[in-house]
């Protein structure tokens, strides 16, 4: 359980800056003149690293683990799949299909290239969507765990 809490305790320190990074991004309009100011490049590529890692860190090592601490299954080495498919049937990811849509955008991100500008706007869009979601997938982690 203190490893399960100590993960949680790391996604929450990453969560505070994406949370900041987030809100701003919510007050700006995203267009091409947007990167024009060094600040905001430096919002959203904080924004993306802190999103992706995050993504990783839940994916790799929360959702396996909170269902062998919650006693949902005997050991880790069950499928993303299986893994999901219960997640979901716990109430705690609406359709294990969301996740997947996460790792869709997280591939988006990876392979944009900088100067495509329009790439880029739908990308963040796309993340701060996605964030959305995974917000939710945590927070709901966190009341399955009572922590």
């Amino acid at each position: 359980m203190e490893e399960l809490k100590e993960i949680f305790r790391i996604i929450d320190t990453m969560m505070i800056g994406c949370d900041i990074d987030y809100k701003e991004l919510k007050t700006k309009l995203i267009d091409a003149k947007f990167f024009d100011d060094h600040q905001n490049v430096r919002i959203v590529n904080s924004f993306l690293f802190n999103y992706s890692k995050i993504q990783d860190k839940i994916g790799a090592k929360l959702l396996k683990k909170v269902l062998y601490v919650q006693k949902e299954i005997d050991n880790e080495n069950i499928s993303m799949k299986d893994a999901l498919n219960l997640l979901e049937k716990l109430e705690i990811i609406k359709d294990s299909h969301a996740w997947d849509r996460l790792r869709e955008i997280r591939n988006n991100l990876s392979h944009e290239y900088p100067y495509c500008i329009e790439e880029r706007i739908e990308n963040i869009s796309l993340a701060m969507e996605g964030y959305k979601i995974l917000t939710e997938i945590y927070s709901n982690l966190k009341k399955y765990c009572e922590i």
